[in-house]
């Protein structure tokens, strides 16, 4: 699969990176960059206090004059990264935007933003990963490389989860100088096993299983990354659902704030 659409993800003005990554991404297969900017709307129900809904209006004009001026600085950053498609704005709720956000990425091969801190954000990328269908492509704030899926780390275990994200990178996989297979903990060949799939894709194949020596997955999985140089994260997303919410698992969570390294991630 190459990733022909590319959806960059953007929730605030600042985030060159992720421009710059779904550039490289649309790269490999001469495809283009969808950008979609998604703004939080003053959420006011029924319910609300009689003063909050006689005030709705002002905030809702003030939100979208918020938003207007953001535009307006993204279009500019477009123009100087030379991308031609119109940006595309989606003003939302809080509790509707992973829906609405979800919606849209289903329509492309692949969506990346920027790893979430903001609640919209958050809410964002919980849309984009468990709805879409699709992966998703994170990107740390402050990402300056020129690289990106130059050599692959598949942070591996064997889960639907992770089978789906090793399918999904496949792109990444055959254009990578060298993937690296780690398993953490391993008690079984499962690594060796993705590693031989892999390299139908990829000459460049090893495995590493790492000894967790009692400290969380994610430091381990992060100290192999950098052991091995990769410049790509390739994970399953894991969480499950409670209510209209969802949890996520401690590796996902950890690396959603601190990875300083993009993670390919799917569900």
């Amino acid at each position: 699969m190459a990733y022909r659409d590319v959806l960059a993800i953007l929730t605030s003005c600042d985030e060159d990176q992720v421009l710059r990554a779904a550039k490289l991404v649309a790269g490999k297969a001469a495809g283009r960059v969808a950008p979609v900017y998604a703004f939080e709307m003053p959420d006011v129900v029924a319910s609300s206090a009689p003063e909050m809904l006689a005030l709705w209006p002002q905030l809702l004009e003030q939100a979208r004059a918020r938003a207007s001026e953001e535009q307006k600085e993204i279009k500019k950053r477009l123009k100087a990264l030379d991308i031609v498609q119109e940006l595309q704005a989606i003003e939302t709720p809080r509790g509707l935007a992973g829906a609405s956000v979800g919606a849209r990425a289903m329509q492309a091969d692949i969506s990346v933003m920027q790893a979430p801190r903001s609640d919209l954000a958050i809410a964002v990328f919980e849309g984009v990963l468990f709805k879409s269908g699709r992966p998703t492509l994170l990107v740390p704030r402050g990402w300056q490389r020129e690289t990106l899926g130059d050599r692959v780390l598949v942070a591996w275990k064997p889960t639907r989860e992770a089978a789906r994200a090793v399918s999904d990178a496949a792109a990444f996989v055959r254009a990578a100088n060298g993937v690296t297979v780690v398993t953490v903990d391993a008690t079984d060949d499962s690594g060796r096993s993705i590693a031989t799939l892999l390299e139908r894709d990829c000459a460049d194949v090893g495995v590493r299983n790492v000894d967790g020596r009692g400290n969380p997955a994610e430091a381990a999985i992060l100290n192999a990354a950098k052991a091995v140089e990769a410049d790509l994260i390739v994970m399953g997303g894991y969480g499950h659902g409670r209510l209209t919410e969802f949890v996520f698992g401690g590796v996902t969570r950890s690396l959603l704030h601190d990875c300083p390294i993009p993670v390919l991630m799917s569900h």
